[in-house]
């Protein structure tokens, strides 16, 4: 006689059994057809949390009573359940899976497909295969890997941005990046600029940006399908015209819990350096035959054997380190799974005084209820990027961006001397021109604070109900939203426009809030030997956008830098918002005779507010 009493705690079953029957000891081997044995076979007691996974010599050892049944399962082989007897030792065979033997991808609308039946490329990634050379930017571990696609990182600075192209461009108006969709739910990857050229000087060029992709910990990833081109991602419309990336995080298995912890450290140093001249310093001679100092140009006087050379270039650069840990815990009965993780990434940039870092939760979780499935996903992460103007200066301010000076500057002036005795800035012609003029010294443009902060919060409730074995129907709402704060300050005594000189300082708030709502219907038939499928869905979403920005110049107090430190009459303001809807209706058609024939139909209409 068996007692068995549920008690939940959030959704998740736990079972305390009160057994009469005395469990035993039970043992055995598990092989395939051919006799080799089958290593990592789930061996579960139906009903229970009790599981094991077989050695790699097959065999296990279990707790069970006679009249338990359990249940053998393993990837690539149909599922067998043995009841228990008065027998101690069970050898079991598991017969090869013929579904498995044709290759299953993840599509459109996270649909599962055989991809011998499409007409389109797919490529599928794994999690293993994304671990391989694992970076901050999970855009950057595709390069390489997927052939047509092109993965350029904007540069070598902590929490630099990638993009990545499917098949080469196809429009001249857009930037040619392809959808991405997370747990089936469009997912923002901008690159958020914190000002604007005409407002504070600020270009794409001026320093590092995040693309948004970079918000997902990679470590979480089970797989990657890479849609190329419209007709794989048709189903999404006319904004997935330059393909897709459809990214599924990971999931619970019914089986005991499992702890899994991943700690990576890493450094990073410039390898080579630009070659330079060593016979000549800084100075020219003019068209008159004189030598002139009063330029940036070496070509004056050779090097004598008492003369100091510096190595500006090289001693300008640190060394990098990277620390990446992440810890998850996952686990489920035979109607519930979860999935927990917590991550933590910390870079500091070869460029002095820049890093990134970013902390990131994840929670997924389902729930069966006979045919109906419930689930959700939740994911939080917050990043901060501590940068510099590396490429250029603000626009229409004169100066010069960090890299920009240091090849430039001349092997016989020390560059680290940017300052005076008195404190104040050391400036190299400082009697001959103006300050908005002047080559910035790198170590007085790092100096300068450039940041950006994003807090991003992504969710999804979806329900699937199986009203059939032929027809199943799911609904999924979905929301994705984060705040990108971004902060300017330029020192006083700046190369910078004469109104910026006494010091500026500003500041931007841009929210992205989105939601979508999908209702999907999904019918599989075999009729003698015709495979019919058919879908039809509703799709609905929303999309604000506002941008806040602040500026302004002259602090009254001197190393006081906030906006109350600030005249009115020295500040601006500027804000935009934007908001638009769309709603869309498709639809897809399949056929397949004998495995070998397919046709696929597939068509979309949208109807957005931006359009009459």
């Amino acid at each position: 006689m068996k007692r068995r009493f549920l008690l939940t705690f959030f959704g998740v079953a736990v079972y305390a059994s009160c057994l009469m029957a005395q469990q035993k000891s039970i043992t055995g081997r598990v092989v395939a057809p051919t006799g080799e044995a089958l290593g990592n076979v789930t061996v579960i007691v139906q009903g229970t949390n009790r599981t094991v996974k077989t050695n790699p010599d097959g065999s296990f050892t279990i707790q069970a009573s006679p009249g338990e049944k359990l249940l053998f399962r393993s990837i690539g082989s149909n599922e067998l359940v043995q009841e228990v007897g008065t027998g101690n030792v069970y050898n079991i065979t598991l017969m090869d899976s013929e579904e498995s033997l044709d290759e299953v991808v993840v599509t459109a609308l996270g649909i599962r497909k055989e991809k011998k039946a499409l007409g389109y490329s797919v490529q599928d990634l794994k999690a293993d295969e994304l671990m391989k050379n694992k970076t901050a930017n999970i855009v950057n571990s595709l390069a390489g890997k997927v052939a047509g696609v092109n993965v350029t990182q904007t540069s070598g600075s902590a929490g630099a941005g990638a993009q990545i192209i499917l098949r080469g461009g196809t429009s001249l108006e857009r930037d040619n990046q392809p959808l991405f969709v997370v747990d089936g739910v469009i997912y923002d990857n901008s690159t958020v600029l914190g000002g604007n050229s005409g407002f504070d000087g600020a270009q794409s060029v001026s320093s590092t940006n995040s693309n948004r992709i970079m918000d997902v910990n990679p470590e979480d990833v089970e797989n990657m399908s890479i849609l190329k081109g419209p007709a794989a991602a048709a189903l999404y419309g006319s904004r997935a015209a330059a393909g897709a990336i459809i990214i599924t995080t990971k999931k619970g298995k019914e089986g005991r819990a499992e702890v899994a912890f991943s700690s990576r450290a890493s450094t990073n140093w410039v390898n080579r350096l630009p070659e330079q001249q060593s016979k000549y310093k800084r100075g020219y001679y003019n068209a008159a035959g004189v030598l002139d100092d009063y330029t940036t140009q070496s070509w004056g006087e050779t090097f004598g054997p008492n003369d100091v050379m510096y190595d500006n270039i090289k001693n300008f650069f640190n060394n990098s380190t990277v620390y990446d840990n992440t810890v998850s815990l996952a686990g489920g009965s035979a109607n519930t799974t979860f999935y927990v993780s917590a991550s933590r990434f910390d870079q500091t940039g070869i460029v002095p005084n820049t890093g990134y870092d970013k902390t990131t939760f994840r929670f997924n979780g389902d729930q069966k209820y006979g045919r109906l499935t419930l689930g959700t996903n939740v994911a939080y992460s917050l990043a901060n990027t501590d940068k510099t103007l590396t490429s250029a200066g603000l626009y229409n301010s004169g100066g010069t961006g960090a890299m920009n000076s240091v090849y430039r500057w001349s092997r016989n002036d020390d560059m680290t001397k940017y300052l005076n005795d008195d404190g104040s800035k050391y400036r190299m012609f400082g009697d001959r021109q103006r300050l908005e003029d002047d080559v910035e010294n790198p170590y007085w443009t790092i100096k300068n604070m450039l940041d950006d902060k994003t807090e991003r919060f992504t969710a999804n409730l979806n329900a699937n109900m199986k009203l059939a074995d032929w027809w199943n129907l799911s609904y999924r709402v979905g929301t994705d939203s984060y705040l990108t704060r971004n902060n300017t300050l330029i020192s006083p005594e700046g190369a910078v426009r004469v109104q910026w000189q006494n010091g500026m300082m500003s500041a931007s708030d841009y929210r992205f809030n989105y939601w979508s709502s999908n209702l999907m219907s999904n019918f599989e038939k075999t009729v003698g030997d015709f495979d019919l499928g058919a879908l039809v869905g509703f799709f609905s979403e929303q999309t604000k956008v506002s941008n806040e920005r602040r500026v302004g110049f002259d602090f009254v107090i001197d190393d006081f830098y906030s906006f109350e430190n600030i005249v009115d009459a020295n500040k601006r303001f500027n804000s935009t918002e934007s908001k638009r809807r769309l709603f869309g209706l498709y639809g897809e058609l399949r056929a397949g005779y004998k495995n070998m024939l397919f046709l696929n139909v597939t068509g979309r209409n949208d109807w957005t507010s931006t359009l009459p």
